[in-house]
């Protein structure tokens, strides 16, 4: 069966005229399992045909992402509110509504497949020394292939937000925002989540053998197994409650947008490539956006405000081409200054290091069988194809044991001995040189396997977005920064998590599955001593990646902050009616996965610009 692209636009009736029940009901079922993936009904109407230049809306919502989708909800509330949502992509796939497929989305149209700048301390595993940073275009954005894993971070995060001078993104300020999304689908759980909201919420259990091993040895090592996330005391092991209805992935589009697409007032464009915010220069005022729906150029006129939603790399892009950014920047490529702002610095990201791969003895793991699954998902949407493997199962530890708050998260990435295909393809998706993945595939050879990946939470590196050239369609350059630190804070840690990860190993109930560390194959590294201090610096510097969270770029601060961006009501310094409300704002990246921390941002910039309106507060 081919799950490449949208499988089908229209549903056929009951097949009849085939002999045999239980095939006839097997044939049924599997057609109508295939109608529900990629289903458009799920979704609003395109409505990119029928816009006109000089159009006027209330509301113009640049991108349909983890944000941008729950923006245009709350805006879309308002009966009298025209509210218009650009997105630069398409329609989701079916292959992106099967949870287990969601290394497969990327690379294709649906992803905007950016790359980092080659760095002299970073990537160098990978091919052109450049990590792969995939980003969402298509509606829903970076939702549609994300691990669709719901965590929420720390109290220490938004109360730091605060410190900064960022009043009211405090925790208890936004825990709110955050149950207001939630629609708690499992019932034995706290009331810290809601059930009133978009976005369901499920949970499951792994069931692997290592899994309950690995809890086992962490709860030797002092550690808590949690049965729900614990902003104030996360240390320990979690089981993450993901984001999946009915056996497939359910992103933000579906949830915020879909579910509302009746609302006369709402309007969806795809494929609508967002060129510029048009600025008023007289007033320093967004009037509006110039797009690119099809061959056409049109100006699109908004009301009252545009909220740009486009991410962390796009956010910024989309500002510097408007003239708001650094203005030395902005003048080398002669684009005429209206603001002059930091936009682009600050890019933060939790890096993955995908450089431990462990195998184990086969009981480690419940050997499936593929066809099995393949039936259990298309008859019923259940099986392993339901579900994201180990990924939901992270352990959070701090390395450096000086606070309840962990510096490490891990992931883990889980390949049966007969599923050698499956784990070319997922490492495939991070652009390793040939000769490291194939030496990867010659270690597992004949036996399961964990991908133990450090994720580093609070790194201390940061980089930066520049524009390339004026021309929008052009990527921008992405300089991750990692590893560059002054103190070589970042790598120390993470030689660190590497060792936890090593004495976690040789916890008798790990000890027993006979775990064995593969050694990749690094020419660069072989001048060091198998596994010592100076042979797993160079190991991370080859094969750390991006862990999807890219974070900063459009700092939130106040005025009196010089490094912000935009203020603690998500509004554009210095220009009015123009907000950014995405990852780009966070002041420092959250201590967890970054799609809940974006909806909540999504949330309360919408309660906040309804405050505005409603009340008819006056831009200062």
């Amino acid at each position: 069966m081919d799950l490449g692209g949208t499988l089908v636009d229209t549903c056929p009736g009951n097949l009849q005229g085939i002999s045999g029940y239980l095939f006839i009901s097997l044939i049924n079922s599997l057609v109508q399992s295939k109608c529900k993936l990629g289903s458009r009904e799920a979704y609003n109407e395109d409505y990119s045909s029928k816009i006109r230049d000089g159009d006027e809306f209330d509301f113009i919502v640049i991108g349909s992402g983890s944000a941008g989708s729950v923006v245009a909800n709350k805006l879309s509330e308002n009966d009298k509110w025209k509210v218009l949502v650009l997105e630069a992509g398409g329609y989701p796939s079916a292959v992106s509504d099967i949870p287990a497929l969601l290394f497969y989305l990327q690379g294709t149209d649906e992803d905007w497949q950016y790359k980092t700048e080659p760095s002299k301390t970073s990537c160098l595993g990978f091919k052109n020394e450049q990590c792969s940073w995939p980003r969402g275009k298509v509606f829903g954005g970076s939702s549609v292939f994300n691990a669709m894993l719901y965590i929420k971070g720390n109290k220490r995060d938004y109360d730091n937000w605060a410190e900064l001078g960022n009043t009211g993104w405090d925790w208890e300020n936004v825990r709110q925002h955050f149950k207001e999304l939630e629609n708690m689908q499992e019932e034995n759980v706290s009331d810290q989540y809601g059930r009133d909201g978009f976005m369901k919420l499920t949970k499951y259990d792994p069931g692997e053998p290592i899994t309950n091993s690995i809890e086992e040895a962490v709860a030797q090592l002092g550690y808590q197994n949690l049965e729900e996330e614990n902003p104030t005391n996360p240390l320990g092991t979690l089981k993450v409650f993901v984001c999946i209805k009915d056996g497939m992935r359910y992103n933000a589009a579906k949830a915020f947008l879909g579910n509302v697409k009746e609302r006369p007032n709402l309007f969806t464009s795809l494929h609508s490539f967002v060129n510029k915010i048009l600025i008023d220069p007289a007033t320093k005022t967004a009037i509006g956006v110039e797009v690119k729906i099809g061959e056409k150029i049109l100006k699109v006129k908004a009301n009252k405000e545009i909220i740009l939603s486009a991410g962390s790399i796009n956010s910024p892009q989309i500002l510097m081409l408007s003239g708001i950014g650094p203005k030395e920047h902005l003048e080398s490529l002669n684009i005429k200054v209206f603001k002059d702002l930091p936009v682009g610095y600050n890019l933060q990201d939790h890096m993955l290091n995908v450089g431990v791969l462990v195998t184990f003895a086969p009981e480690a793991f419940n050997l499936k069988n593929n066809q099995d699954e393949l039936y259990k998902y298309f008859m019923y949407q259940k099986g392993s194809l339901a579900t994201v493997s180990t990924l939901n199962f992270c352990n959070f530890f701090n390395t450096k044991n000086d606070s309840q708050y962990p510096n490490i998260q891990n992931h883990l990435f889980a390949f049966e001995s007969n599923d050698e295909k499956y784990l070319e393809g997922v490492l495939n998706s991070f652009g390793e040189k040939e000769h490291i993945l194939n030496s990867k595939l010659r270690g597992v050879k004949d036996r399961p396997s964990l991908l133990i990946c450090n994720t580093l939470l609070n790194p201390k590196s940061s980089g930066r977005i520049l524009l390339k050239t004026i021309d929008p369609e052009d990527k921008p350059l992405i300089n991750s920064g990692y590893f560059t630190d002054e103190h070589g804070e970042d790598l120390q840690t993470y030689l660190e998590a590497i060792r936890y990860v090593e004495n976690l190993l040789e916890i008798p109930p790990m000890k027993k599955f006979d775990p064995q560390i593969v050694k990749v194959d690094l020419p660069d590294c072989d001048q060091y001593e198998y596994r010592s201090d100076d042979y797993w610096r160079c190991s991370l510097r080859h094969l750390t990646a991006t862990t999807y969270h890219p974070t900063g770029t459009c700092k939130m601060g106040p005025a009196s902050d010089k490094t912000a961006v935009v203020d603690p009501e998500l509004r554009v310094h210095g220009i009015k009616n123009l907000r950014v409300a995405d990852a780009s704002i966070m002041p420092k990246i959250v201590s967890a996965n970054t799609h809940a921390p974006s909806m909540m941002i999504g949330h309360k910039a919408g309660v906040m610009i309804q405050e505005r309106w409603l009340n008819q507060k006056i831009e200062l």
